[in-house]
Order: structure tokens, then C-alpha cells, then sequence
């Protein structure tokens, strides 16, 4: 299998990779609609980088940018190509493409608990998710988390683990995360989520875990069961 992988903000691309690529493979709750993908993308809010196999696109892996902070928003496979090392090899080119760039001190995904989620034959494994960022050096930080709505009138989705998958000075799990990884986190976080508002116990948990005093524990992402609810 010959392959290529590139960035791209090539509009047409980018409208095959979302309806043969990410739409197939994520649920409603957890993908932009189709035209704000697209303006995310050509604004610069979103990187994507798509694999080619043989001429055909294959997968893709989207970064979304937030201050120092790339969180991976969607990394997908088509069917016919998957467990042939293209989802590592869009990993890994993604993990490069990002770190390079000397204002990004984290590199973040979001996956769903294998205990809380159950498999699906559209949208995957979280078994399996955790298997392969696991392979690939990721860890999980112990906080709770949520993915803020993905658009109007959709829900929080619950159950994710905020998963470190690179930043500008690794350290191993267990341990705590950097002083300035710290601060990333943060900014990241207030950015997405805003501040806590009257009443929301759930945002107010995770900005309370952000500056807890004892700093962020980073822990192998098999321990996952050890994250609060």
C-alpha cells in the first residue's frame, strides 16, 4: 500500500473527507455540521491532514486549535483501510505536524470510557480506542470531563477521558503534569468551557481539578477507572 499524508484546506477534499470519512464514523452529538466544518477549516480554528492509499482518500485526522492547546477532534479510517497502520501513521504525522510548532505545549483527545460507553459497529470500540492511543504514548488525566455541546441544541457528551497525547516536555505515567502544561490546561479549558455558571456542578468540578493544589496527575490510560465521574 502506497500512502501519502498532507495537510489540506482544499474545500472539495475536505467535503469528501467529512461525508465519506468522518460523517460514517462519528455520531451526531460528536461532529460539526458539514458548513461549519468546512469555514472552521479554511479560518484556521481547525488543521486537517488526509491520508491517501493507491490515489484514494483512506482517513483523517482534524486538530483544533486553542491557544497553546491542539485537541484531536476527529481521526478516522475508512472501513476497507483500517487495521493496515493508517490511523498510527495519521497519529503520528499529526502528533509531528503539531508539536513542531513551538507555540503548542499540549496535544489532547477526548475518549469515551470503555465502562460507560459500549461498543458500536458505526462509531467503534472504546476498548480498542484506548488500546491504540495507549500504544501510541498517550495518558489519561485525572479529572472529570465532558465534551461541551458540539453545536446548538445538541448535548453534552459525558463519559470522556481528557487524554495527554503529547506536549512540549513528557513526562511518564504516573506522575504530574508540567507547571506549564499546567497552565495550558487551564487556558485551554476556560476557553472552551467558559466559567462554571450558577448552578453547573460539572464545569465547576473540572476548573476545580484544573488548579487543584497538588497539581494534574497523568496516569496510564488503562488505570482510567481510577478518574472521577
Amino acid at each position: 500500500m502506497s500512502m501519502r499524508i498532507e495537510p489540506t484546506a482544499d474545500a472539495r477534499l475536505l467535503e469528501t473527507v467529512y461525508l465519506e470519512i468522518l460523517e460514517p464514523s462519528f455520531p451526531a452529538t460528536e461532529l460539526t455540521p458539514r458548513a461549519a466544518f468546512l469555514e472552521q477549516v479554511r479560518n484556521g480554528d481547525l488543521d486537517a491532514l488526509v491520508a491517501r492509499a493507491d490515489g484514494a482518500v483512506c482517513g483523517a485526522i482534524v486538530g483544533e486549535r486553542v491557544g497553546s492547546t491542539v485537541l484531536i477532534a476527529w481521526l478516522a479510517v475508512t472501513a476497507n483501510r483500517r487495521d493496515r497502520g493508517v490511523g498510527s501513521a495519521l497519529l503520528a504525522a499529526g502528533i509531528e505536524r503539531w508539536s513542531a510548532s513551538p507555540d503548542v505545549d499540549l496535544v489532547l483527545a477526548e475518549i469515551e470510557r470503555p465502562d460507560l460507553h459500549l461498543a458500536d459497529p458505526a462509531f467503534g470500540d472504546p476498548y480498542r480506542r484506548i488500546d491504540f492511543y495507549a500504544r501510541h504514548g498517550a495518558a489519561a488525566l485525572v479529572m472529570p470531563y465532558y465534551q461541551p455541546p458540539i453545536s446548538e441544541g445538541m448535548p453534552r457528551v459525558r463519559g470522556l477521558i481528557l487524554t495527554l497525547v503529547a506536549s512540549a516536555t513528557p513526562a511518564p505515567a504516573p506522575g504530574i503534569l508540567g507547571a506549564d502544561e499546567a497552565v495550558a490546561l487551564r487556558s485551554y479549558l476556560l476557553e472552551t468551557f467558559g466559567p462554571a455558571e450558577r448552578g453547573d456542578d460539572e464545569t465547576a468540578r473540572i476548573h476545580a481539578a484544573a488548579g487543584a493544589a497538588d497539581g494534574i496527575r497523568v496516569i496510564a490510560l488503562n488505570d482510567y477507572g481510577e478518574i472521577p465521574v
